[in-house]
């Protein structure tokens, strides 16, 4: 964890992203909102999984020049991957589901990725993705993990430890606090387990996880109450406006962190996520619905008498949630409404 700061600290551009202090929530606790919407002009927290697992290719030799870098995508990943590209001078071929909006596809082309669209969701494309792969001169570069293929996901999972390194810090230097909760979004699960392992090795005692993820792809939370070894497919359609989270099976490397360290798994219909941003932009974060889903589960406890005390949420509770994306759909001003005067 500590090469993946330290390099992150030598990346240009590559500035602590701010730690909003969002107050008292009622009968919530206090929150602090860490704005990973400014990682890097990508609006999104992926550039640092793509930038460090390029960068451990390259420690390894592994790169050649006019190589193909390649991954499968619901949004931020494939900007990661396509941004790390861009930046080494490697080519990026990136495999997309047919359902992904516009915009997310804008943002990865604009910054020379190629995109691949698969007819079928993400789980299809990352099939598509690792045949691709097999080509001379290409390398896979997945946050999600499965059996023979963990070290790059691994590392990407590690390179998620600089934002809760940067947050923690900060709680600890500027407010004398240190998070009771931390709120973690699960696609596939890599940035969650990122931040377990992460938590687990700065803070003593060691804060309550809750693993926050789209009813229409929970994916951990059925494999849990399935009793699963973690690589059953979800049973929802993962179409989520939470577009991010839209993954249909865990990542073998993060299913165990999960599964074991979680205090509470909150699923979340799409109402929720409209909700959060509509109240984060009051507090001037612009948020993706993806990006303010930690968020969104505590506006539902906040709501929920039987969901906070689960969640051992009160007055005294001191709770970590990350904005992971501040990139807002095409109907972004459509949900403020009034709000931003449209």
């Amino acid at each position: 964890m500590e090469d993946a700061v330290a390099f992150h600290k030598t990346l240009p551009g590559c500035d602590p992203t701010p730690l909003v202090d969002l107050g008292m929530m009622p009968d919530i606790g206090r929150v602090f909102l860490k704005d990973e919407g400014q990682r890097l002009g990508l609006k999104a927290f992926k550039g640092l999984g793509g930038t460090y697992a390029v960068h451990k290719l390259e420690e390894q030799g592994a790169l050649q020049p006019g190589d193909t870098l390649t991954t499968m995508t619901d949004g931020n990943h494939g900007v990661g991957v396509a941004y790390a590209a861009k930046q080494r001078g490697y080519n990026a071929v990136i495999y997309i589901p047919r359902q992904m909006k516009k915009d997310r596809r804008d943002r990865i082309t604009g910054l020379g990725g190629k995109l691949v669209e698969v007819p079928g969701d993400y789980d299809q494309a990352i099939l598509a993705a690792k045949a691709a792969a097999e080509q001379p001169g290409w390398h896979l570069v997945a946050d999600s993990s499965w059996e023979g293929y963990t070290e790059i996901p691994t590392n990407i999972t590690t390179a998620y430890s600089t934002l809760f390194y940067e947050a923690i810090e900060e709680m600890h230097t500027a407010h004398n606090t240190a998070p009771t909760h931390i709120f973690l979004q699960a696609g596939v699960g890599s940035f969650a387990a990122g931040g377990i392992t992460y938590a687990l090795s700065a803070l003593k005692p060691a804060p309550h996880f809750v693993c926050v993820e789209p009813v229409d792809a929970a994916c951990f939370l059925e494999n849990i109450q399935d009793g699963t070894d973690g690589k059953n497919a979800c049973r929802g359609a993962t179409e989520s406006v939470m577009a991010g989270l839209n993954c249909g099976v865990p990542a073998i490397t993060a299913w165990p962190l999960l599964r074991d360290c979680c205090c509470g798994f909150v699923v979340l219909g799409d109402g929720w996520p409209i909700a959060a941003v509509r109240e984060l932009y009051k507090e001037g974060v612009v948020a993706g619905e993806s990006g303010c889903a930690g968020y969104a589960a505590l506006v539902a406890a906040r709501q929920d008498d039987t969901l906070r005390k689960g969640l051992l949420l009160d007055a005294q509770a001191v709770i970590l949630v990350i904005n992971t994306e501040g990139l807002p759909m095409p109907y972004y001003n459509q949900i403020l409404g009034d709000l931003a005067g449209t």
